[in-house]
Parts: structure tokens; C-alpha cells; sequence
């Protein structure tokens, strides 16, 4: 599920980054769509998102299953990458598909999805608590 939404996601930026060429935001919007996957369908698509979980969350996960997640994630990104720079290189010879795609925007979408995550899963363990010690009263 985590590979196939990060080729998905990864693959629609990339889509509009190949209409946009020269705009930065498709690259921050990778990690804005891996947040709103993870919020609207629960699949932690992206590195940030699962180690904001981890960093934030409690018994959340181990790193084993960290670790394992990542290299999904990489995969379905790596996968992703390779079809559109293919793509690319096809339709644009001589010119480098990823110039903008990677820039200070990604790197600052990338911490606010991180710090965002981590703000998420407390809130919902803060829930959880909550309803756990109501039931106890």
C-alpha cells in the first residue's frame, strides 16, 4: 500500500512538474499529498509522514517496521522517478527532468509534513487516552 501510493502521488507531481517544467511547487507538493494521503486514507506515502508517526507517536511502530516502510516508500518513489525521467528523456532530449523538482520549497514542504505528522499522531493518542480514561471512570 505504501509503495503504491508513493509511485502514485510521486507520479502525479512528476505529471504536472513535465506541464510546469520550470515551477518549484510540484516538488513541495509531494510532500503535501503524502500528509493528505495519510490523514484522508490512513497510507503513509512518504518518509516524512512515517517518521514524523515515529518520532511523535508512542508504540507506534518499531524501527524495523520504520525501516521497512522507508524502503517501500523509496521503492514506489524510485519507480516513480525512473518512468517519468524515461518519459522525459524522450520528449525533452538533452534537458534534465528534476532541475526545479528539488529545491528549499520541497526541503521546507518536507519539515512542515514531518512537524505535522508528529502534531497528528499525539493529538489522536491524546484522544485515545482520553476516551480510555473516561471508560475507566
Amino acid at each position: 500500500k505504501d509503495c503504491l501510493g508513493t509511485a502514485g502521488i510521486a507520479l502525479f507531481c512528476l505529471v504536472l512538474h513535465g506541464q510546469w517544467y520550470d515551477a518549484q511547487w510540484p516538488g513541495a507538493m509531494l510532500h503535501l499529498a503524502s500528509l493528505v494521503a495519510y490523514m484522508a486514507a490512513g497510507v503513509q506515502a512518504g518518509p516524512m509522514v512515517s517518521c514524523g508517526l515515529y518520532a511523535g507517536g508512542r508504540n507506534q511502530m518499531t524501527r524495523i517496521q520504520l525501516m521497512l516502510r522507508i524502503i517501500a516508500q523509496a521503492t514506489g518513489a524510485v519507480l516513480a522517478f525512473a518512468i517519468f525521467g524515461l518519459y522525459y528523456s524522450f520528449r525533452f532530449p538533452g534537458r534534465g527532468p528534476f532541475s526545479h523538482f528539488f529545491g528549499i520549497e520541497s526541503l521546507t514542504a518536507a519539515g512542515l509534513v514531518f512537524g505535522a505528522s508528529v502534531v497528528a499522531i499525539r493529538h489522536r493518542e491524546a484522544k485515545v487516552r482520553e476516551a480510555m480514561a473516561e471508560k475507566a471512570q
